[in-house]
């Protein structure tokens, strides 16, 4: 039974603290006369009393409905109140509990804390005693309901702030991932803008094709360190000749045999993509070389066109080992010297042709 009585108090304690009207008292006694004599001093505006003799019809009755007070008499015809007190005690609800005792003993006192009273009245009940203690019972029963309905808020609130909390997290996530990629971005673009104002700054006066290559050869080698370097000029056949190197580890008498290959299989096909070449396993290489990949088998490749105006004026190709991968700088070097040595070469063929249709000057124009 007492397992009932919890069920059906919790189920109603949702609702109570949302509840208008008068405070629900329920008498426990098996004298009516004290339920009658609660009636009389109390407002019954704001009180609504009844009466159970027994424990039986206090159960029955906390069953269909939940109280907001319970007076209850220690000794009852089928039991012990503090059992019933207990049993609304044990709720954790808003129900404040109040025992009547025929004695006023210590041991009485004790059972009635430990049943979770909060408060113990003597019989004879008197009238402006009683008055007094139900008010303050009502007092504390309002001030506990408000309370738990802080709690709820406040748990609600709670609840949206960790909810809340989360998507910021998240969006600072997102937002310190962009922050990184921009700043990668702009430290790329800053290497670039470097590079390229220094490799300018090394090939701007040159007006010799034949220095102009051995500078940027020398550049390429500052950038990206030791490397076997080649720079593939375009024939008049629509083949590629090389135009200058630098031989890194390969053998002596097979560089030539190894430019002569690339110039013809290698350079062409570069000259013909839009991004670099970048390649670091050897069936990567495969599938752009063919079998002509033997020739660079272990090798890491780095391979880009210089291009004026979307002709192909220069093919630069760097090869070394696997075990010396190239870093972020070389290949923002490739990125980054194409489009300029592309600008100074088409500056100096236009010099050259200025020069041969006026062989009388004593010197070139290099305004262009």
């Amino acid at each position: 039974m007492a397992r009932r009585t919890n069920r059906s108090q919790k189920d109603a304690g949702t609702a109570v603290s949302h509840r208008t009207g008068p405070l629900r008292v329920l008498v426990v006694d098996g004298d009516p006369r004290s339920s009658d004599q609660l009636s009389e001093v109390v407002d019954r505006g704001r009180f609504d009393v009844v009466h159970a003799g027994t424990l039986g019809d206090a159960r029955a009755h906390l069953d269909r409905q939940q109280v907001d007070l319970a007076l209850i008499d220690d000794q009852l015809p089928d039991g012990s109140g503090g059992t019933l007190a207990d049993e609304l005690g044990g709720l954790g609800s808003e129900t404040q509990t109040i025992m009547i005792c025929s004695h006023a003993t210590f041991a009485a006192a004790t059972r009635a804390v430990r049943s979770g009273a909060t408060d113990v009245l003597l019989k004879p009940l008197k009238n402006r005693e009683l008055a007094e203690r139900v008010q303050e019972a009502a007092t504390r029963h309002e001030w506990r309901r408000r309370e738990r309905r802080r709690v709820r808020r406040l748990r609600r609130t709670c609840r949206r702030l960790s909810q809340l909390r989360s998507e910021v997290t998240d969006q600072v996530d997102v937002l310190c991932k962009d922050l990184v990629t921009a700043y990668q971005e702009l430290a790329e673009q800053m290497q670039r803008t470097i590079q390229a104002t220094e490799f300018s700054a090394v090939v701007r006066k040159e007006l010799d094709i034949g220095q102009l290559l051995r500078k940027t050869l020398e550049f390429i080698l500052n950038t990206a360190g030791p490397t076997n370097v080649a720079i593939f000029l375009p024939a008049s056949d629509g083949r590629y000749t090389v135009g200058g190197y630098i031989n890194y580890d390969c053998a002596d008498e097979s560089m030539d045999m190894l430019l002569d290959h690339l110039a013809d299989v290698l350079a062409c096909r570069v000259a013909k993509m839009d991004e670099p070449l970048h390649v670091t396993t050897n069936p990567a290489l495969s599938e752009v070389l063919g079998d002509d990949s033997a020739y660079l088998i272990d090798s890491h490749l780095l391979a880009y066109a210089c291009c004026r105006e979307n002709e192909v004026l220069a093919v630069v190709v760097l090869f070394r080992d696997q075990s010396q991968p190239y870093e972020q700088a070389a290949t923002d070097l490739a990125v980054t010297m194409g489009p300029i040595l592309g600008d100074y070469m088409a500056k100096l063929i236009r010099i050259h042709h200025r020069h041969l249709d006026n062989p009388a000057e004593d010197s070139w124009d290099v305004s262009g």
